[in-house]
This record gives structure tokens, C-alpha cells and sequence, in this order.
């Protein structure tokens, strides 16, 4: 083809048809024009084909990323509540002379109310949609409201999740003190004797100390509670809006 093409153009240039062979000179460049511009497109054709792909895949790990948070804090929240739980049932018991509790009772109440529940979600994939300037090509506007109000949330539970192990060491140093952290542990079988010294954690329940400090963690742990009930319906808002379907 190229030959003909310069056989054509020397015929014309030899026969003196000036005008002739300018008309084909720009015919031909023409086509070379239009040949570049067909392949320029074919290449963003790929890239964006490309592009695509890469951010469907983000967002299918996105919507991973999410479920994944959600079954998490299932857990914690479920571990927050009996926390709390706990530490209302051994407020019904302070400030009273006989008791009529066990102490395998009071050492469980006392171990459930002094867990400490972190949750830790992952936050990579939503830092890579980010940080990649990507956040800007999702087209559904409710989504990227609920991904902005998350990013809000998260902060303020961090801000939580850290009062809440501060505030605990309040309790656990009149425990400390006046109680046995063994018998405490020994509840859960993570000590397989009890302490030897001659004391009872039931002694906490009448030291006002002691009630003022558990309140004190018990306030945090309901603050944080209502914050990981807010971050449960909030990620399921995301985890249906961020289904594939939902992306574009």
C-alpha cells in the first residue's frame, strides 16, 4: 500500500500536475491525522477501560472493607453491653450493710465490668479511595455524604474508646487496694487459685470510692455505646449504598 501510494505521488510530480498532487498531499495527511486521532482514542479507550476496572475493584473492597468493620463491631458492642450490664447490677449491691451476694458472683460482675472494648476498624481501603483522588468519581452523592459523616463519627468514637480506658483505671486502683485482682481473675480461669490473703471483693461494694470511679468508667461505656449504635446504622447505610450497583 505505501508503495502505491508513492508510485502515485512520483507519477504526479513527473507528469507536472502540480495541483493534483497537493490535493493528494493533503489527502494524505489527512488520513495520517485521522489514523493518529483513531489511535489516540482507541488508547483512552483502553486506559479508561483500565481506570474502570482498578475502581470497581476499590469499591467492591470498599464494600468488603465495611461488612467486615460492621462484624467486628458487632462483637464489641455486644462486649460494651455486658460491661455495662455488669456494672449496673453491682451499683444495686453498694451502699448495702448485708449483702447477699456470692463471691464467685461479685468476682463475675466485677470482671465483666471491667472490660474495656476497643474497637479498631479498618479504614485502608477507604484511605486508598482517598488518597488516590478517587472519592471524587463515585457518582452517588448519598454515599460519599455517609462516607464523610463516617470519617466524623470514627473520630468522636476514638475520642470515646480513649475515656473509656482512662477512665477505668479509676476502679481497678481501688480494686487494687482494697480487693484481689486474683479472685477477680480466677473467675475467668485465668488464675487457677484464688488469693491466699484474707480478702473478699465484696468489701468494694461499701467503699463510696469505689462506687464513684465504676459510675465514672460506666458513663464513658454508655457514651461509647451510643456512638457504636450511631457507627451500626450508619455502616449498614454504607454497606448497601456501596454495592456495586449503587457505585455509579
Amino acid at each position: 500500500m505505501i508503495k502505491f501510494f508513492r508510485h502515485f505521488r512520483k507519477d504526479l510530480m513527473e507528469k507536472n500536475k502540480t495541483s493534483k498532487y497537493f490535493k493528494y498531499a493533503i489527502g494524505e495527511i489527512v488520513l495520517v491525522v485521522i489514523g493518529i486521532l483513531i489511535a489516540l482514542s482507541i488508547n483512552n479507550w483502553n486506559e479508561n477501560r483500565k481506570e474502570l476496572n482498578k475502581f470497581k475493584v476499590l469499591t467492591e473492597n470498599l464494600h468488603s472493607e465495611f461488612k467486615t468493620n460492621l462484624e467486628e463491631l458487632e462483637i464489641d458492642l455486644n462486649r460494651l453491653k455486658r460491661k455495662i450490664s455488669a456494672g449496673n447490677a453491682i451499683k444495686t449491691y453498694t451502699g448495702i450493710e448485708k449483702i447477699e451476694i456470692s463471691e464467685f458472683k461479685i468476682d463475675s460482675l466485677l470482671y465483666e465490668a471491667f472490660m474495656s472494648p476497643t474497637w479498631n476498624p479498618s479504614t485502608f481501603t477507604l484511605n486508598e479511595v482517598k488518597n488516590s483522588g478517587k472519592l471524587s468519581h463515585i457518582k452517588n452523592t448519598k454515599l460519599k455524604l455517609l462516607l464523610y459523616q463516617w470519617e466524623r463519627l470514627y473520630e468522636d468514637i476514638i475520642e470515646w474508646q480513649n475515656t473509656l480506658t482512662s477512665s477505668l483505671e479509676g476502679p481497678l486502683t481501688v480494686l487494687k487496694r482494697k480487693g484481689s485482682v486474683v479472685n477477680m481473675d480466677f473467675y475467668n480461669q485465668d488464675n487457677i487459685h484464688k488469693s491466699k490473703f484474707n480478702v473478699s471483693n465484696s468489701n468494694l461494694l461499701n467503699e463510696i470510692l469505689f462506687e464513684n470511679e465504676l459510675e465514672n468508667n460506666l458513663y464513658a461505656a454508655r457514651e461509647l455505646e451510643n456512638r457504636y449504635n450511631k457507627a451500626k446504622m450508619l455502616l449498614i447505610d454504607i454497606i448497601n449504598q456501596s454495592k456495586s450497583h449503587a457505585i455509579d
